[in-house]
């Protein structure tokens, strides 16, 4: 939408044709994970750990990035299958182990990692599926026990002043290996820094988002934006499954404006922001029934309009959060349509609010979930 808004004058546009004192930007590369896959029980490539191997061995500083927080995502029972998930939440509780918690990232629910599986009672059988930045520490402690090795993700315990002092420990070359979350991606100057890892660059494309590509673009451009800053060479590795995608070909070939062209091309042919406009309507209750009804109810007093028309309701990819059952109802138009106006109609002709029913409108939204 920026880039758009600039075009047509509506903001003015600086463009950095280099970077500071003319160092060069870093090597950027795919990693084919169906051709390079991982060793069993591993997430790491083994193209990625040779040159992390080689990168130590020059004294420099390599930076592994995963913005996934916690140890995995989800963990389960071997034997009957069991799935830990949050009791108010539609989501899995994430594995902190560090902590010896499962934590819902959702709502806060949090509780201790049993021993044995509450389904079926047995023990030692729970398996923790997926990586997170605290397994992707473990394998590379396992590969480089010698390593001095840090972890930068907004779960760990000392707050802000703890992670000052670990970004000036990292500036002054007092670990040789990184591993971060979002946190570590942009707006920090590591000297040393000559290798970035991304373990999962598909992670970010793999949802119903609009601007998940634009998204995934600007994240991968940043992060491995922190190698080669004092000019060194350096390079920068994405771990992907995909290979052949438009985002991954753009940031291998560094070329943001074709990149932009094609995004805006595609937006406009589509009437996404920022050629159309959507607005997102969520109702939720402490009842499914209550939820789906009163969603129902918008729909059928949404007004006529040749310019706007409402998808849905459905319910939300979290269809569950704090207790609470969530419908969403999307609304698209054209750029100049009255979208307060309908929404405003929508609501006054549609069913009373009542109960535990409450509707929350979302103009040009930022989040589909």
């Amino acid at each position: 939408e920026s880039r758009v808004n600039a075009s047509q004058g509506r903001y003015s546009r600086a463009v950095l044709s280099a970077r500071f004192a003319e160092a060069a930007l870093p090597d950027l590369k795919t990693i084919d994970m169906r051709r390079a896959p991982p060793a069993r029980g591993g997430f790491l490539s083994p193209v990625l750990l040779g040159q992390m191997r080689q990168t130590l061995e020059k004294k420099e500083q390599s930076l592994l990035f995963l913005n996934r927080r916690g140890y995995a995502p989800l963990t389960l029972c071997r034997v009957c299958g069991h799935r830990f998930g949050c009791p108010v939440c539609s989501a899995w509780l994430v594995e902190h182990r560090f902590r010896g918690q499962l934590v819902c990232h959702h709502c806060g629910h949090n509780e201790r990692r049993p021993e044995a599986c509450p389904e079926c009672g047995t023990l030692d059988h729970l398996v923790a599926c997926g990586p997170g930045v605290e397994r992707i520490a473990e394998e590379v402690v396992a590969h480089f026990p010698d390593a001095r090795t840090i972890v930068l993700s907004s779960d760990l315990m000392g707050g802000v002043r703890r992670l000052r002092l670990e970004l000036e420990a990292i500036a002054n070359g007092e670990a040789d290996i990184v591993i971060g979350t979002q946190l570590v991606a942009k707006g920090h100057n590591f000297p040393n820094m000559t290798l970035v890892g991304v373990v999962d660059a598909d992670l970010g494309l793999a949802n119903g988002d609009p601007r998940a590509a634009e998204r995934t673009f600007q994240l991968l451009s940043q992060v491995t934006g922190r190698a080669g800053r004092t000019g060194k060479k350096s390079l920068g590795l994405l771990q992907t499954f995909q290979p052949d995608h438009p985002v991954m070909r753009a940031i291998v070939s560094g070329d943001a404006e074709a990149f932009y062209e094609r995004e805006i091309t595609e937006r406009e042919r589509a009437a996404l922001p920022p050629f159309g406009r959507l607005a997102g309507v969520i109702v939720s209750a402490a009842t499914r029934a209550e939820a789906e009804g009163h969603a129902r109810g918008l729909r059928r007093a949404a007004p006529q309009a040749s310019d706007l028309f409402v998808l849905g309701p459905a319910e939300a990819p979290l269809s569950l959060i704090g207790g609470r059952h969530r419908f969403r109802l999307l609304i698209q138009g054209e750029r100049r349509a009255d979208m307060q106006g309908f929404i405003r109609t929508m609501l006054a002709e549609g069913p009373k609010i009542r109960g535990s029913v409450r509707v929350q409108v979302d103009i040009d939204p930022q989040s589909f979930l």
